[in-house]
């Protein structure tokens, strides 16, 4: 049931219009894109937090953990618990902003274009008692950037040459090359700090099944693969202490159990589908928040692979999808369609370029130009995903209508993006790209930079040249201009079949008080309490 604290798909809509003023998002509209991070779901906390930490919630995952190793990650399942474990030396604040202070770094100072000085926070313990200080610091980054640790994240901070240490509490970081991002990206996926005496007892492949310890306010206490993962508060928290003292995520690949437990209560926290809506509006004790998110939706189109090698036949594909239905019949509204792989909450996207026009006379006339007899193609799908699944039987119909031959391939999920970025998968290919850095510099050096870890069948010369040159300026405007150009190349060339900004809708149950939902889907549970 919705109140006026609401964000309404209306309302989504019409903010997410509004970010179209400009490239560059101020953070006043990326705070009215995102409500529900300045905006906390449920009322406010109950009295009595001083006792300390009491009760406990459970969250929904989709599927079971990649690693508990931080720099083994890439996955949001993954983010929606990290950030509760591990201290970053970056923290954003709720507008997506780096915040001096709200880290383990307490300030940095850009003496060069190259080299970058931290002051580290002091009396922090990681969970096993280890100091964290700036050795943790040095080993955590060697760590990272050591190729035999094969860190799915290694390439967002190659221009990192070292960390060193300058006294206990102060680092400096010097690159090899400049790089306009790497302050936020600090924030980010693979940037957490490990303590050096347990990883290194614990030998190359560290992570223990009840032990992992980090610098955040709480602790893993168990985890069970394929069922649960169970946090406790940290007593020992340098921040503001957690109210609450047990976080269970329970790990439920099936949306209608989800759903199931969420209705029963036996999940407190739950990313809902929109025909799942529905079934939530008229409960007492539950609510919906949908959230805009950096997620955009589409599908990869392999360059590398006949028929999708013609760029013609790309174009087909493109101009006959009718994306206006999909978001209105599957999705029920809660998204806006897109033209590349950026969303308003990127640094980067450019509210001048118009998604692809439905046009299925084009699309047949472009597929006749194409010259390609039998125009058959392979849509790949997750096969636990019914939306994705419902999104792919609707566009092969639409694909199917301008004379194309469609067959659908269930693939698994454990295999899936392993799959993708070695090339085995086939011409369309639906994927998610949220660009944590919020920045169009990670999503197209990583989905379109010739042989990066996203990007297994296209390349263009002209867009590597431009993507190495924005990331040679610390002149942000200069480099907007660059990837307004990158943006337009990208978009003549047809490389995927763009659909939509996502919006999520997040369940919580009435007794979780001040859970704050950020854009960047990672939840932070350490100001949130139960009653």
């Amino acid at each position: 049931m919705f109140g006026k604290s609401r964000f309404s798909r209306r309302d989504f809509l019409k903010t997410t219009a509004a970010l179209g003023l400009g490239g560059a998002m101020s953070s006043s509209l990326l705070a009215a894109c995102a409500p529900a991070g300045p905006a906390p779901a449920g009322a406010p906390a109950a009295e009595g937090g001083a006792a300390g930490p009491s009760g406990s919630v459970t969250i929904a995952l989709h599927f079971d953990l990649q690693s508990l190793d931080p720099i083994k990650t890439f996955a949001l399942n993954n983010g929606r618990w990290q950030k509760n474990v591990f201290g970053y030396l970056i923290k954003r604040d709720e507008e997506m902003n780096p915040v001096p202070g709200g880290g383990l770094a307490l300030s940095w100072e850009q003496e060069d274009d190259l080299n970058v000085v931290f002051k580290l926070r002091e009396g922090v313990k990681f969970h096993n008692g280890e100091d964290f200080n700036a050795d943790a610091v040095v080993y955590s980054f060697e760590r990272l950037l050591d190729e035999a640790n094969a860190s799915p994240q290694r390439f967002n901070y190659t221009a990192i040459d070292r960390f060193e240490k300058v006294d206990d509490y102060t680092v400096r970081m010097t690159l090899n090359e400049v790089d306009p991002v790497i302050i936020t990206k600090l924030a980010g996926y693979g940037g957490a700090i490990v303590p050096p005496q347990f990883v290194e007892e614990q030998g190359a492949d560290y992570v223990s099944a009840t032990d992992i310890p980090g610098t955040g306010p709480y602790q893993i206490v168990e985890y069970r693969k394929d069922d649960s993962l169970t946090l406790e508060a940290f007593d020992g928290y340098w921040g503001e202490a957690p109210k609450i003292k047990t976080l269970v995520y329970r790990i439920i690949p099936d949306e209608a159990t989800r759903l199931a437990e969420f209705l029963a209560g036996g999940v407190d926290v739950v990313q809902l589908q929109p025909s799942q809506v529905a079934a939530v509006e008229g409960s007492e004790d539950l609510e919906v928040f949908p959230t805009g998110v950096p997620t955009v939706n589409g599908l990869r189109l392999d360059a590398s692979k006949p028929p999708t090698d013609n760029v013609k036949v790309r174009a087909a594909i493109c101009h006959a999808i009718d994306t206006q239905t999909v978001i209105d019949t599957i999705l029920q509204g809660y998204a806006v369609p897109m033209a590349v792989w950026q969303s308003p909450y990127s640094f980067g996207y450019d509210p001048e370029l118009q998604p692809y026009a439905y046009d299925p006379d084009l699309a047949k006339q472009l597929l006749a130009e194409s010259g390609v007899a039998d125009p058959t193609l392979v849509y790949n799908v997750i096969g636990d995903d019914a939306t994705a699944k419902e999104i792919a039987n609707t566009v092969a119909a639409m694909l199917e209508a301008v004379g194309f031959t469609v067959t659908i391939a269930q693939k698994e999920r454990a295999t899936y993006f392993d799959d993708y970025r070695a090339g085995t998968l086939d011409n369309i290919v639906p994927f998610g790209w949220g660009g944590w850095t919020l920045d169009a510099d990670n999503t197209y050096y990583s989905m379109y930079y010739t042989g990066e870890s996203y990007n297994p069948g296209f390349s263009d010369p002209e867009i590597d040249a431009l993507l190495d040159e924005q990331r040679s300026t610390l002149d942000q405007e200069r480099r907007k201009e660059i990837l307004f150009q990158v943006n337009k190349l990208i978009y003549d060339q047809y490389p995927d079949a763009m659909l939509y900004q996502a919006q999520y809708l997040w369940g919580v149950n009435k007794r979780v008080k001040d859970l704050a939902l950020p854009a960047d889907e990672r939840l932070w549970f350490a100001s949130a309490s139960v009653s």
